[in-house]
């Protein structure tokens, strides 16, 4: 006997459609649109805190779409501010690495010298400058906000919603989620795909029972559930969010099985969790079978929250039909050399489930791309994947 009907559904669901035209999404015009519209003026993810420990610690990263390179910097203050990583004399990139940890930022141009909070404290051959005012030539801040040590950023001039608000109710839903976790793995790779088809790909679990039925054939679903239905589906204005079933008859291999033996299990074992500890937007049915959540944050982004692990992933398109991919996962603290193992042996499955999803995201983009389909048709456990593009025309049907 199956159960085909177990999933809770919640939310505004009504302006979801489950017919999507996509040519026009894959071409060139579209995708200027869907910069201007949608990334200049969303809040988007680009590290975390955790990175950050020490006063003056910083990472550099870049935004594709945008052509941005940032510097995320723990001030003297403890501030975490987003910079701009422009010099403001010439222009030229102020830090060429990719993290570090020091008072100050220092030009290789002509040495013109920041402060870590953002300051212009140096500046070579002053007098020479006429008229200058120093306290105007600071870094370039961008708008950020901190949320459960996730670190965002907002390009509009005065963004028009905060990030709680733009986050909407999930905001105060995650406290403390991740805690007392450290990353484990920073993984990247460029993928010949539109950024949408990316992140749809990771929007539902219709597709794990064939794409990974060599890597992990039984983590998720049940004999009571065959068709890996969600017990949990929700949408949002600009996040939507599921539970997996994780399967109680799950074979363990013969490595995985010494791993976890001796230390706490992760992907793609499940452990019974005991609920109450967690918060309660992690697995907000408290299905007593769950395995992990998926959290898309429009537009770019999915969280991933299971008991012992985490993941962030974004999906930075650098043009129509090429996607900057990068995964994040984080784990809990250890110093045991069993725990260590046993995460590396977590990684490396997941790693190789990625790898299994990025070769349908290009051949689906070439087959779209090619005009032969007309629409995709999209079912009710596809709903994160509808209201991803509900909230896409939204943004892009605003008047500017």
């Amino acid at each position: 006997m199956t159960n085909e009907c177990i999933t809770i559904f919640k939310g505004d669901t009504s302006r979801l459609r489950n017919t999507i035209p996509m040519t026009e999404r894959l071409a060139p015009e579209f995708f200027d649109e869907e910069v201007k519209k949608i990334f200049s003026k969303s809040w988007l993810i680009i590290g975390t805190s955790k990175e950050l420990v020490e006063k003056g610690s910083y990472i550099v990263t870049d935004v594709p779409p945008l052509k941005a390179s940032l510097i995320i910097v723990r001030g003297e203050d403890e501030k975490i501010r987003v910079f701009r990583n422009i010099c403001r004399h010439r222009g030229d990139k102020l830090v060429h690495g990719k993290e570090g940890c020091s008072k100050f930022f220092q030009c290789q141009f002509h040495a013109w010298t920041f402060s870590n909070t953002g300051n212009l404290i140096g500046v070579t051959d002053a007098t020479q400058f006429k008229d200058m005012k120093k306290d105007e030539l600071g870094l370039i801040e961008i708008h950020s906000e901190v949320w459960e040590d996730i670190v965002f950023v907002n390009f509009e001039e005065h963004p028009t919603q905060t990030l709680k608000e733009w986050l909407g109710d999930i905001y105060g839903q995650y406290k403390g989620f991740s805690d007392n976790r450290v990353k484990v793995a920073d993984h990247r790779v460029v993928v010949n795909t539109n950024w949408n088809l990316a992140v749809n790909a990771f929007c539902e679990g219709y597709h794990n029972i064939f794409i990974h039925k060599n890597t992990v054939p039984d983590y998720q679903g049940s004999p009571s559930n065959p068709n890996r239905h969600r017990p949990y589906l929700e949408v949002g204005k600009h996040f939507g969010r599921y539970s997996a079933h994780g399967n109680p008859n799950h074979k363990p291999t013969p490595a995985e099985g010494i791993f976890y033996k001796y230390s706490r299990p992760m992907f793609p074992s499940f452990v019974q969790f005991e609920m109450d500890k967690l918060p309660i937007g992690v697995n907000p049915s408290r299905f007593k079978q769950w395995a992990f959540d998926i959290v898309h944050l429009f537009p770019n982004i999915v969280i991933g929250p299971q008991a012992n692990t985490n993941s962030i992933m974004l999906f930075w398109p650098i043009s129509h039909n090429k996607t900057d991919i990068r995964v994040m996962r984080f784990s809990y603290k250890t110093d045991k050399p069993s725990d260590r193992i046993a995460q590396a042996h977590s990684l490396v499955r997941n790693r190789e489930v990625l790898r299994e999803d990025l070769a349908t995201m290009e051949t689906q983009y070439e087959s779209i791309a090619s005009g032969g389909l007309p629409y995709m048709f999209l079912s009710e456990q596809e709903q994160l994947i509808q209201n991803h593009y509900r909230a896409a025309d939204d943004m892009l049907n605003e008047e500017t």
